[in-house]
């Protein structure tokens, strides 16, 4: 077990242990069964159980089982089954069995179930979405089936895509 708190901020480059709880801290590489994280940030956190930020950023979060975040932006966060986000979110959020999100957003969310509230996203694909007051998605699953058939074609048909080989020049 690896647990700090300190009235200053707890600096670490790498954090490996099964059990971490860090509250004002910065850390590198986290590493750990279950993380808890408070008050500050991470460039990566790795939990084979579960994570729980509260208040800071992390850039790559991955977490086996269940993750919990509040107050927290994050560039990828995927976790294995639940994940709960509160006035936060990310890049890319995935979760394996059901997402969470209340007063927050992402660009692109990806899960099996999805329970949206006052949030904003840019792309959802989930296999059942609740959209509950105040949820707003510019993609469903439909849409953004439809634009990446289009962008194939386009791509296509400019020559850019779908080719396994280079282009040979044409003898004069």
């Amino acid at each position: 077990m690896m647990s700090t708190s300190s009235k200053g901020v707890s600096l670490a480059g790498l954090v490996h242990a099964d059990e971490v709880s860090v509250a004002n801290g910065v850390m590198g590489l986290v590493r750990g069964g279950n993380i808890s994280l408070k008050n500050g940030g991470a460039v990566a956190l790795l939990a084979s159980e579960d994570a729980s930020l509260a208040n800071g950023y992390c850039r790559w979060s991955l977490a086996g089982e269940n993750a919990s975040l509040r107050r927290v932006g994050a560039g990828v966060v995927a976790t294995g089954n639940d994940m709960t986000v509160e006035q936060g979110g990310g890049v890319l959020v995935a979760a394996g069995n059901r997402l969470n999100l209340t007063t927050g957003g992402g660009v692109a969310l990806l899960t099996g179930k999805a329970e949206v509230r006052h949030s904003h996203l840019g792309l959802l694909v989930a296999g059942k979405a609740t959209l509950g007051e105040g949820a707003r998605v510019l993609l469903g699953t439909k849409e953004a089936i439809v634009l990446g058939v289009t962008v194939a074609l386009v791509l296509r048909m400019l020559g850019l895509a779908g080719r396994g080989g280079r282009r040979r020049p044409a003898k004069a």
